[in-house]
C-alpha cells in the first residue's frame, strides 16, 4: 500500500494505466472501455489538441508508444516565410487494437477495428479494418485472418519451444503458469477453467466468447501431463 502511494506520489498521472487514462479524458480525449496502457511512464500521449483524439474500446498500449496529433515544423516554415501554418490532424484508434511497443501513430491516422500494430513501427497512413500492420512506413502485412491461421498451425510446436526451454534453463517442469497462454491446448473441459486462463480471457475483455470457445473445443491432449509427454519431458522421473 506504501509502494503504490510513493508511486502515485511521484509519477503522478503516469502512476498506472487506470490513472493515465484517467488524465487524459479530463484533458478531453475521447477514450472507450476497457483499455490498458501497459507502461504509461514510457508512452506519450499528444494532449495538446485533445479533442483530436479519439481511442475506441480495447485498445491496448504497450511501453514506447507515442501518439501525435500535430507537429513543430511549423518553426522551420516560418523562419523561411515568415508565416505560421499549423499542422493539426486527427487521430481515431477504433476498436480493438494492439500498439506495440515503441510504434508511433502519426497524425491524421485512423487505425481500424481489430488491427494489430506491430512492434517498432511508423504509422503515417490509415490501417484498414481486421489486418497486420508493421514497419517503416508501416505496411498491411497480412490480414487478421491470416495470421490467425498461421498462428493456429503452429500453436503447438510453440507451446513446446517454450516448455522445453523452460524444463531445460529452469530445471523444472512447466507449470500452468508458464505456459498461460496455451492453456486452451490442454486444460480439462471437465474442470474449473485454470485461474491463469480465466485471468488471461477477463484480459482480453471477452470473457463470455472466450469461455464458450473453451468449452466447446476439444482439447489437443488430455491434460497437462499427456503434453508435457509429447515433449519428451519425462514427468514421471520429474515427479519422484
Amino acid at each position: 500500500m506504501i509502494k503504490d502511494t510513493l508511486k502515485k506520489l511521484i509519477f503522478r498521472e503516469k502512476s498506472d494505466s487506470n490513472a493515465y487514462i484517467h488524465f487524459l479524458r479530463k484533458k478531453g480525449v475521447k477514450i472507450g472501455e476497457g483499455c490498458t496502457i501497459f507502461y504509461p511512464r514510457g508512452t506519450n500521449i499528444d494532449y495538446q489538441n485533445p479533442q483530436m483524439l479519439t481511442i475506441g474500446n480495447y485498445v491496448r498500449i504497450a511501453d514506447g508508444v507515442r501518439i501525435l496529433t500535430h507537429d513543430y515544423s511549423l518553426s522551420v516554415l516560418a523562419h523561411v516565410k515568415g508565416d505560421i501554418v499549423g499542422s493539426v490532424k486527427p487521430v481515431t484508434i477504433q476498436d480493438n487494437v494492439f500498439i506495440g511497443m515503441n510504434a508511433i501513430i502519426l497524425a491524421g491516422v485512423t487505425v481500424g477495428r481489430n488491427v494489430i500494430i506491430g512492434a517498432g513501427s511508423i504509422v503515417t497512413k490509415d490501417c484498414e479494418d481486421n489486418s497486420v500492420y508493421a514497419g517503416n512506413p508501416a505496411r498491411k502485412i497480412c490480414t487478421l485472418e491470416e495470421l490467425y491461421n498461421k498462428r493456429k498451425k503452429k500453436e503447438i510446436e510453440d507451446a513446446k519451444r517454450v516448455a522445453i526451454q523452460y524444463y531445460d534453463r529452469a530445471g523444472l517442469l512447466p507449470d500452468e503458469t508458464v505456459l498461460r497462454e496455451y492453456l486452451m491446448l490442454f486444460s480439462d473441459r471437465k474442470m474449473k477453467i485454470p485461474n491463469e486462463l480465466d485471468k488471461l480471457m477477463l484480459d482480453t475483455g471477452e470473457y463470455k466468447k472466450t469461455k464458450e470457445f473453451f468449452y466447446n473445443v476439444t482439447p489437443q491432449f488430455e491434460n497437462l501431463d499427456d503434453f508435457l509427454r509429447s515433449c519428451k519431458i519425462n514427468i514421471e522421473t520429474e515427479n519422484r
